[in-house]
């Protein structure tokens, strides 16, 4: 039986402006998205629907759980990028360090979540914009 190549889960390195942010519980990766539209004619083999792609890409806005304190400095970075109107630069890479995806982004929302039996955190919404480049 063949071992596995996969590698574990922990350890990821999300950036914000090129500063590591801390106390990160969970984040998935950029999800990659290509804008498909129905091009299905009359005509159509059989009456099976048909696409084609548009040409428009989009990297698919993503949820970042922290372990919320005010007083880490990222933490507060997370807050002045919120307030601009600026377009963040980001990175988020694997825990091997093998790939690492940079994009712009906008911190669209900030919720924080105190539950009693829980740590206190907050939900960061980043919102890409523009291309990704992967290395």
């Amino acid at each position: 039986m063949a071992a596995t190549t996969a590698q574990g889960g922990f350890g990821l390195n999300l950036t914000l402006n090129g500063t590591t942010v801390v106390q990160v519980q969970e984040v998935p990766f950029p999800r990659f998205m290509k804008f498909i539209a129905e091009a299905t004619g009359h005509d159509s083999d059989g009456g099976y629907y048909e696409a084609v792609a548009t040409g428009k890409r989009r990297v698919e806005p993503m949820q970042a759980t922290l372990f919320w304190d005010v007083n880490a400095a990222t933490h507060a970075a997370v807050l002045t990028s919120f307030n601009s109107d600026a377009a963040q630069t980001m990175s988020i890479a694997d825990p091997d360090g093998d790939e690492t995806i940079e994009f712009k982004a906008h911190i669209e929302a900030i919720g924080r979540v105190s539950q009693q039996q829980d740590a206190y955190k907050a939900t960061v919404d980043i919102h890409p914009t523009g291309t990704a480049t992967i290395s």
